[in-house]
């Protein structure tokens, strides 16, 4: 691994969790979003749901040098700057309710971290770890993808997610 990788992880872990942070209903994100289309509210919730949890069980595999993985961190990266640039330009979503002095330092450091958070994953792309990327996976002692463990994560992870969707999305229309 290299430390292009260790920060990558680093700062895809960090960025997953201050977004995280920010879930409708919560202490910091007070503001209410009912006059948008709960249909739109809810897939943009889901987006940012995906984005959180995504980022961070992306952070083992950049960890590991998987080169999937640090092209998605570079997405990701990407992802985190357009969601705190749409906000702060006010673009959408857009809420009557000003955003509170905490919400607004949380979302001008997140844009800050995203610029680094990319940068970061394109020098990992750039600089591979080379006895991740060189060597053919061996089947030999692997779970199938199937197995009970990773389908019950996964399954797991799915209806946290689904949680946290609806709760966010109830709670940005104030219901």
């Amino acid at each position: 691994m290299t430390r292009y990788n260790y920060w990558t992880a680093a700062s895809l872990g960090a960025s997953g969790i201050a977004l995280s942070t920010l879930v409708p209903g919560g202490p910091i994100e007070t503001r209410s979003f009912a006059h948008i289309n709960p249909f739109t509210l809810g897939a943009f919730n889901t987006f940012l749901t995906t984005l959180c949890i995504g980022s961070l069980l992306l952070v083992y595999f950049v960890w590991k040098a998987e080169r999937w993985a640090i092209m998605a961190a570079v997405c990701f990266g990407l992802s985190y700057l357009g969601v705190y640039g749409l906000d702060l330009a006010q673009i959408f979503p857009v809420s009557p309710d000003a955003m509170s002095p905490a919400l607004l330092i949380i979302e001008i450091l997140g844009a800050i971290a995203a610029v680094p958070l990319t940068l970061l994953a394109l020098t990992a792309l750039r600089f591979p770890s080379q006895e991740n990327w060189v060597t053919a996976p061996s089947a030999h002692g692997q779970a199938s993808l199937f197995s009970p463990t990773p389908t019950m994560a996964t399954i797991g992870v799915l209806l946290i997610g689904l949680g946290i969707i609806v709760f966010a999305t109830r709670s940005a229309m104030g219901i």
